[in-house]
């Protein structure tokens, strides 16, 4: 199961490149917990904050939306633990409003899977830090 996990979350952020919310909706249980109070978007998004359910997704897209011109990720790495997967991403984007180019490179997203679903999404600056939470919760 765990090969299909690494899947699951692969296909989460190539719908979120697209910008395919719904796509990306079906891929969540409506329970999902999204914590981004350690990743780096938290700064430049005006500090990190954790979303809740499919509403609380649809938030912090609306969010991202709204402040980013062609934010993608490309995976880095995904490291296979089981129901926990981890996503070594390099982020590139535009700010809409001021234009700036941005890259955030090797930030990790830590991503619980169960049944088919994600059920918990955590970002860290490194992929060292989201390893450690990863240990911590295994």
């Amino acid at each position: 199961m765990s090969r299909e996990n690494v899947e699951i979350v692969r296909r989460v952020l190539d719908a979120a490149n697209r910008r395919d919310t719904m796509g990306t909706l079906d891929l969540y249980d409506p329970a999902l917990v999204w914590d981004h109070t350690r990743g780096p978007l938290r700064e430049l998004m005006g500090g990190g904050q954790v979303y809740h359910g499919h509403d609380g997704l649809r938030r912090w897209f609306q969010e991202v939306y709204e402040a980013w011109d062609d934010l993608e990720a490309h995976i880095v790495e995904m490291i296979d633990g089981g129901d926990l997967v981890i996503s070594v991403i390099d982020y590139r984007g535009r700010g809409r409003v001021s234009g700036v180019q941005v890259e955030m490179t090797r930030m990790a997203g830590l991503w619980t899977v169960r049944e088919g679903k994600v059920v918990r999404a955590a970002w860290f600056r490194t992929a060292e830090e989201a390893l450690e939470a990863m240990g911590r919760q295994e």
